[in-house]
């Protein structure tokens, strides 16, 4: 299994402006080309550290990729500094530089003669045209180790590492299966499931828990532990079944869309706490068209009594934040939409808003059955900051969904 080691680069990144999407993209393609990402790090623009953590890198890896530090302004740096930790020249290519030149005349009026530095080219290294932008990639090979250079910007970046993978000698691929979890905490799952979860030394696990998508366990090996790695998840399945809401590349809104689409049901939602992202995360789903009507963001008392008559009464004797309140809620958008299925929720994400008997995190949401008539409800004291609050309502709204689709 060869090793990887990407390196990020840029003082956005290292400051919080921009997040790092690259590195995830880059360690999920070439696990199928059987090389295993190790590590992962973020470098501001600094001529000396970049050289430094890049020669640090390559004895470590076999495949070292950068992204970012190729533009023409004076602090993209990493064809410098990878160029001093080679000990390697910076060659000017006139015909590239031509190139860059003549693309750059599509963004300017008059071509600025710092563009011309994206045309210089490491010692020994393979150019990989840029079809997007004007930076070009570049693939070396060093000692029996493989370097690839990359552009920071995802949309130049996507279309230069797929030419870059051509030129990799392929291992043996990886295999990864992944359980998705909700409900049960990443430590109580761990701990009361360790002896099948670390039942193979060979299977490396990784466990992820996040208020977006709940807990995730994920098992990876060289492609011939293939059926050990599915006898491992077979085994944990039927343990913690209940707790499942999907495997491997498939998110909760795909599956909350696929049980609707098979039972050709349509869906609608009234949200107050989450102001829109279930709906938001829910149309992220292509084709979700098919089993969504709509959703009505009720974040004012007034408003739900209007549009989706809420009583009034229900409203002074119980408050916004209640079973009654959200039943009343997914009626009245089912109603307004015509919808098989609907689903209400109601809460307080704070910072502000809470009180003794219904403290900040306190969330009600409702899946109403308009066929059968049948409501199912469920009340949550959700921990966390606002944001934190908001995300882990509409992760367990779509569960709940789920559970009633089951």
């Amino acid at each position: 299994m060869k090793k990887v080691i990407i390196l990020a680069i840029g003082n956005e990144i290292v400051e919080g402006i921009i997040v790092d999407t690259n590195s995830k993209y880059i360690a999920n393609k070439l696990l199928d080309y059987g090389y295993k990402t190790i590590m992962t790090k973020t470098l501001p623009d600094d001529l000396n550290l970049i050289s430094s953590e890049f020669k640090d890198s390559l004895q470590k890896a076999d495949l070292v990729v950068t992204t970012g530090g190729l533009g023409p302004t004076d602090d993209d740096l990493t064809r410098e500094a990878i160029s001093l930790a080679l000990e390697k020249k910076l060659i000017y290519d006139p015909v590239i530089g031509e190139k860059i030149v003549k693309k750059a005349k599509n963004y300017y009026k008059t071509v600025p003669e710092i563009v011309k530095k994206q045309g210089y080219v490491i010692e020994g290294a393979k150019v990989i045209e840029n079809p997007v932008g004007t930076a070009p990639g570049q693939v070396l090979n060093f000692e029996n180790k493989t370097i690839i250079i990359l552009p920071g910007p995802p949309a130049e970046l996507y279309p230069i590492f797929e030419s870059a993978l051509k030129t990799l000698e392929k291992d043996e691929p990886l295999y990864t299966r992944r359980i998705k979890t909700i409900g049960i905490p990443e430590a109580v799952l761990v701990e009361k499931y360790k002896d099948i979860i670390y039942s193979d030394s060979n299977i490396t696990v990784a466990t992820m828990a996040s208020y977006k998508t709940g807990v995730e366990l994920r098992f990876t090996g060289v492609f011939s532990l293939k059926d050990k790695i599915d006898l491992i998840v077979n085994k944990l399945l039927k343990e913690i079944s209940q707790y499942v809401y999907a495997l491997d590349n498939k998110s909760i809104e795909e599956e909350v869309y696929e049980k609707l689409k098979n039972l050709g049901k349509m869906v609608s939602f009234a949200e107050s706490c989450t102001g829109g992202l279930v709906s938001s995360r829910f149309v992220d789903v292509p084709g979700v068209s098919s089993v969504f009507k709509g959703s009505i963001v009720a974040y004012s008392n007034e408003i739900k009594e209007k549009i989706l008559n809420v009583k009034k009464e229900t409203l002074e004797k119980f408050g916004a934040v209640s079973e009654e309140c959200v039943i009343e809620m997914a009626r009245g958008v089912s109603n307004l939409f015509s919808t098989d299925y609907s689903v209400s929720i109601s809460g307080i994400a704070g910072p502000t808003g809470g009180t003794k008997e219904k403290p900040v995190g306190t969330v009600w949401i409702c899946v109403y059955d308009r066929n059968s008539n049948k409501y199912l409800t469920e009340k949550y004291s959700f921990k966390g900051n606002r944001e934190t609050i908001r995300f882990r309502s509409s992760l367990y709204t779509f569960n709940l969904l789920r559970r009633m689709l089951k």
